[in-house]
């Protein structure tokens, strides 16, 4: 059950409300708005608030957003535009896209993509370093076909392919 699928009660509200300190800090890169709302409970790791409701736990900006606005549209994000995951002000909050949570992270400097490691370093790779060359030597040796060698070492021919032309595994 999500906050937009449930009925949030008064004891709920309270125990809400009993969690937020009203007189966080100002937000001074953003223009107009009021203090943040900051929640004094049980956070995410990622440092959004956390409050169980009905049996579980919930995100507190969707549950402030929740309490103030309504129920939240399926497939929609709760964003912030004080940037403070812990704050939970109605004011700083507005809905948006999937989409629109990951341009306003770009947007906000938050989202760092680092590069994939090589090779068999790299969380989805299915083959080692010495496999990739003991695939290069055979194949170059001749007498066995890029679908045998995807056969023999589990992947498929096109992966083998990639490989002996060089265009996956560059750094060996």
């Amino acid at each position: 059950m999500k906050t937009s699928e449930m009925e949030i009660t008064s004891d709920a509200r309270a125990r809400f409300f009993s969690k937020v300190d009203k007189n966080g800090p100002a937000v001074s890169h953003v223009d107009g708005l009021d203090p943040c709302w900051v929640w004094t409970a049980s956070r995410f790791r990622n440092g959004y608030g956390a409050m169980k409701v009905d049996g579980r736990m919930l995100r507190a900006h969707r549950l402030s957003w929740a309490i103030h606005n309504g129920p939240i549209p399926l497939s929609m994000c709760v964003l912030h535009r004080c940037d403070v995951p812990g704050c939970v002000n109605p004011a700083h909050l507005f809905l948006g896209t999937k989409a629109d949570n990951m341009r306003d992270c770009v947007a906000k400097g938050r989202f760092v993509q680092r590069p994939a490691p090589p090779g068999e370093g790299h969380h989805l790779a299915k083959l080692t370093d010495a496999n990739v060359l003991e695939i290069r030597k055979l194949y170059a040796a001749g007498g066995i076909s890029q679908r045998k060698l995807g056969e023999r070492f589990g992947v498929a021919q096109t992966n083998i392919s990639l490989i002996v032309l060089r265009g996956v595994w560059t750094h060996l």
